[in-house]
């Protein structure tokens, strides 16, 4: 779509003054008195005429000003930013994922969706094995920022508590200062190094410990907002399977993308923009930051916030 300079300059002022936080249609006369535009309001309406005729903007009743599109709305998006240069091979730390999400939802009154570190990357720390029950020991497996993955086991027929303290001490070899995915594959290769009691364990140990390397899981903050929003009860459905739709139809792009409400199967998300992220750690993909908000957000105050990541996080 080409756009003469007169109307691509009316038309950015329109999405300037539309995502604002509230939305309101735009008039001529607002434009023609904004700063810089040094051009009359029957110039300003020839112009949004003309985008309206390419599906960027509609009237939403008579004599009202105009509003995007939705068309109009990821054409600006794609056109005025360059959203492939921003945010790209972002390396956060893990705090810093639940600190942005809150932050930003509560300053932009948006909801974020942020699927957080794939389980098979998280380095332990150290490892500790307790009598959980009469049949279990529970083994802990503790980063340095105090999470752990905790997994069940059955006890072996000898079950004093110096056998847990041998085999914790196995344990803490195997696995301290490597990943989980590490670790798994040197339970293994050092099978036979476990006491011999013990070594029965292994097989379930691993099974259990494989099936946690494959979970997924999320955070959504600000959900809250969409509903004092839409002014609805019914929940929405965001979280993995929202992240799996948006990883879906961005096939692993990197860099900031957009996606509007109404591409996803949610309902109640039309009018809606979902902002997304990829993030990495140790130069694997681990999930996608997003963030969704109404189209009349001040937008492009989140974008810059997208911007500054790489700053932040360097």
């Amino acid at each position: 779509m080409k756009l003469s300079a007169r109307d691509k300059q009316v038309f950015s002022a329109v999405m300037t003054l539309y995502c604002n936080g509230e939305g309101l249609p735009v008039a001529s006369s607002k434009i023609a008195k904004m700063k810089g535009m040094a051009i009359c309001s029957a110039t300003v309406r020839n112009a949004m005429a003309r985008l309206e005729n390419h599906g960027l903007l509609f009237s939403p009743h008579t004599s009202a000003g105009r509003v995007p599109s939705d068309v109009g709305i990821k054409y600006w998006l794609q056109e005025y930013f360059e959203l492939d240069n921003i945010a790209t091979y972002w390396q956060p730390e893990q705090e810093h994922l639940v600190t942005l999400a809150h932050s930003l939802s509560q300053h932009y009154q948006v909801c974020c969706v942020v699927g957080l570190p794939q389980v098979s990357s998280q380095q332990v720390f150290r490892v500790e094995v307790l009598d959980f029950d009469r049949k279990h020991w529970l083994v802990l497996l503790i980063d340095k920022a105090g999470q752990s993955q905790n997994i069940c086991i059955n006890k072996p027929t000898d079950n004093s508590d110096e056998m847990r303290y041998q085999f914790a001490l196995w344990m803490n070899t195997v696995f301290s200062q490597h990943t989980l995915k590490e670790g798994l594959h040197r339970m293994r290769a050092m099978a036979n190094t476990a006491m011999p009691d013990c070594r029965a364990l292994l097989t379930q140990w691993t099974r259990e410990l494989s099936l946690q390397l494959g979970t997924d899981n999320s955070i959504v903050v600000g959900e809250r907002h969409i509903y004092n929003r839409l002014g609805k009860s019914n929940e929405i459905s965001l979280g993995v399977p929202f992240l799996h739709q948006i990883e879906d139809k961005l096939a692993f792009r990197n860099g900031l993308s957009v996606i509007l409400g109404s591409e996803v199967d949610a309902d109640n998300l039309s009018r809606y923009v979902i902002l997304s992220v990829p993030y990495f750690m140790d130069q694997e993909y681990q999930s996608r930051f997003c963030v969704v908000c109404p189209a009349e957000a001040p937008i492009e105050a989140i974008i810059d916030e997208f911007s500054r990541l790489e700053q932040k996080d360097s």
